[in-house]
């Protein structure tokens, strides 16, 4: 078994232990709120940025891990941890400057003097920094997703998935932006040509966004995320289309009118975009290289994974100017997008 199957395996057994735990367990625990300090010994530390995690869950992923490390370690290491949740502003510096390397928030792990390297698989789910063990960022992201997937959110504001610092890519040679680039945000959408939820964005929030493009307030970045294996030829033509032609907004407009198809119920076809191209363009076939607009689609998708999106529409909203974003996977209303900026981005 390779080494990213084995850590993709013991997220899927943490998080999935931990459903079972919210769904059986949910009004029975009960943490404790008053200030706590993270390098208490056995303490499972769970650190965020601005919005405050839910503090049931992660009781419910301490008693996860803790029942994965004792059973790992054939019953030699029986922890039992106490859950302490602060703000990454207010620990001290040097803890600070140990999870700077980390991008996504809440940042979650162990504060213990015990060694755990006992347990099997405990290197695969945390870097070890003298009694720290830091949830890897694969972990975090794995375990957050699979808990996302099934509607248990791990932050107090539900329509935010994760807080990150991971800086998207916006090359103006790849990536049709609809702005400026000195916009105070960018609204990336990581978007299938097929997906509804898109198509629902596009047609009911999208529109009140754009009143904000015009004062560089917003400035929306698209990319790919291909999920329906029927668009691979409409997204390879869009991609194409904007290599070409560098227009933003002949682009946006073009995923408009594709969304009106989607948003009534009927998927445009490879030929109907096609056609649509040609009309708009007088394009019937693009000169370009196609390894190379298959590498752009695919490092969009790898970008989406990084952000943990694991459905379409994956929405980032990146505030240029503190260099921090949030990440909402599926539709969100225009009231959602602003008041998430007003609250956590300003």
């Amino acid at each position: 078994m390779n080494k990213l199957l084995i850590v993709v395996v013991i997220a899927v057994a943490i998080a999935g232990a931990l459903i079972g735990l919210w769904y059986f367990l949910n009004v029975s625990s009960k943490p404790s709120t008053q200030v706590c300090q993270i390098n208490k010994d056995n303490t499972f530390f769970v650190i965020y940025y601005s919005i405050p995690p839910n503090a049931t869950v992660f009781n419910h992923l301490m008693q996860s891990i803790q029942s994965y490390i004792t059973s790992n370690s054939s019953g030699a290491i029986n922890l039992t941890l106490t859950l302490c949740i602060r703000k990454f502003s207010e620990v001290d510096e040097a803890t600070r400057n140990l999870l700077s390397p980390y991008k996504t928030f809440p940042i979650f792990g162990i504060y213990t003097s015990k060694d755990l390297s006992a347990a099997k698989g405990i290197s695969n789910l945390f870097d070890v920094s003298g009694r720290y063990y830091i949830a890897r960022e694969n972990i975090t992201i794995g375990v957050y997703s699979y808990l996302a997937y099934y509607g248990v959110s791990i932050l107090k504001e539900p329509r935010v998935f994760i807080e990150t610092f991971e800086k998207p890519n916006i090359s103006l040679g790849e990536t049709p932006v609809i702005g400026s680039l000195n916009a105070k945000y960018y609204l990336i959408i990581y978007e299938d040509a097929w997906c509804p939820f898109c198509a629902k964005f596009y047609k009911e929030s999208i529109p009140t966004i754009e009143h904000f493009v015009s004062n560089n307030t917003f400035a929306i970045v698209l990319k790919n995320l291909i999920v329906h294996s029927g668009v691979v030829n409409i997204h390879r033509n869009l991609t194409s289309l904007y290599v070409v032609t560098k227009n933003a907004t002949l682009v946006f407009n073009l995923m408009k009118k594709i969304y009106d198809y989607v948003y009534t119920g009927s998927n445009p076809s490879p030929e109907i975009v096609a056609s649509m191209i040609k009309n708009l363009t007088g394009i019937d076939k693009f000169d370009v290289n196609l390894n190379k607009i298959d590498e752009i689609i695919k490092n969009d998708e790898l970008e989406s994974r990084r952000y943990g999106v694991f459905g379409t529409p994956g929405i980032v909203i990146w505030s240029r100017e503190s260099g921090r974003g949030v990440v909402i996977v599926g539709y969100a209303s225009a009231d959602d997008i602003l008041n998430i900026v007003r609250s956590y981005l300003t």
